[in-house]
């Protein structure tokens, strides 16, 4: 373990906003970003994602894989990168099961990947027929080759250095290529709204960020700000904690019942996301009903951040 500051600060802090599974979220004071401290170090957190038992590890891919929920999900985020690269090749980091990978494939983009986790990047190799190397981004990554857009969706917050993760990012585009990413607005969120979480999934998140956190980020590591899509989680925050009271209730009743002893712990939320009907359900909370909610101030926001290499001479739009 490993005690650590604000990366883009410098200081330490004892205010703690998250607290859980013994682990500490501390925010900063000045830029709001909340990280993990102590933490794992390196090693122990690559350890963690080559491991079966990782929270983020999927035990059936071909379950997973080509439902209609994962696929509605990719073809939303190949929409909004079609508006800034309509060809090219594309380079996914924690590609999990390969579903963005094949429908960005399907859109003629010529796309690659890296997964940490054996068996799944083996099942994007094999069964997709994808390229997908099983190690960390490097500059010899697939033989030294350059994109056109570097794209990772609920990756950033894993990172143990985000900054030089994206400092590489940036050495892995060609001139004016692009990176597009997923992640939460932890770092904004009124304290209030933190009870709607079922989980936090510390130690796996290390970091949660301000939007604001998140421009620092691009321009610290040589990108140019494009464009922020916002799309407010809170209905989505609900209706999983009412699915989970519901499901708990009815494994609480078969146990009284004489029926198996199912837990009546939390019901883990990859779990809920595994069920197709449930899933499309998300999509429409999460992307739909979140855009139009999206200005909610302090509420929990996924948001989709585009960003340039710098140097391309473009300005930054829509921000």
């Amino acid at each position: 373990m490993e005690n650590i500051q604000c990366i883009f600060c410098k200081k330490s802090t004892d205010i703690v906003a998250i607290e859980e599974d013994g682990y500490k979220g501390k925010k900063c004071p000045e830029c709001g970003l909340i990280y993990v401290s102590p933490r794992p170090t390196r090693s122990e957190i690559h350890a963690l994602y080559r491991s079966s038992s990782s929270k983020t590890y999927f035990a059936k891919c071909q379950d997973v894989f080509g439902t209609l929920s994962t696929r509605l999900v990719a073809r939303h985020h190949v929409r909004i990168i079609k508006t800034f690269l309509q060809k090219g090749s594309i380079l996914e980091l924690g590609s999990g099961t390969g579903e963005f990978l094949g429908e960005a494939r399907r859109e003629g983009f010529d796309v690659s990947g890296i997964e940490l986790n054996p068996r799944l990047s083996r099942f994007i190799n094999e069964e997709l027929s994808i390229p997908c190397e099983n190690r960390p981004l490097n500059s010899s990554s697939f033989d030294s080759k350059k994109f056109d857009m570097v794209y990772l969706c609920d990756v950033l917050s894993h990172y143990h250095d985000p900054l030089s993760e994206f400092r590489q990012i940036n050495a892995k585009l060609r001139d004016g290529g692009f990176v597009v990413f997923e992640t939460g607005n932890g770092g904004d969120i009124d304290p209030r709204y933190f009870r709607w979480f079922m989980s936090f999934q510390y130690p796996d998140h290390l970091f949660s960020f301000s939007v604001n956190n998140l421009l620092d980020l691009l321009s610290r590591t040589g990108f140019q700000p494009l464009r922020v899509y916002s799309f407010c989680i809170l209905p989505e925050l609900i209706l999983w904690r009412a699915l989970n009271y519901l499901m708990r209730s009815r494994a609480i009743r078969r146990a009284k019942g004489g029926g198996n002893a199912l837990s009546a712990r939390v019901v883990p939320q990859n779990a809920l996301k595994r069920i197709g009907t449930l899933g499309c359900v998300r999509y429409l909370v999460r992307y739909k009903l979140g855009s139009l909610l999206h200005g909610m101030s302090k509420m929990p926001q996924t948001v989709i951040v585009v960003g340039r290499k710098r140097g391309s001479g473009d300005r930054s739009i829509g921000l």
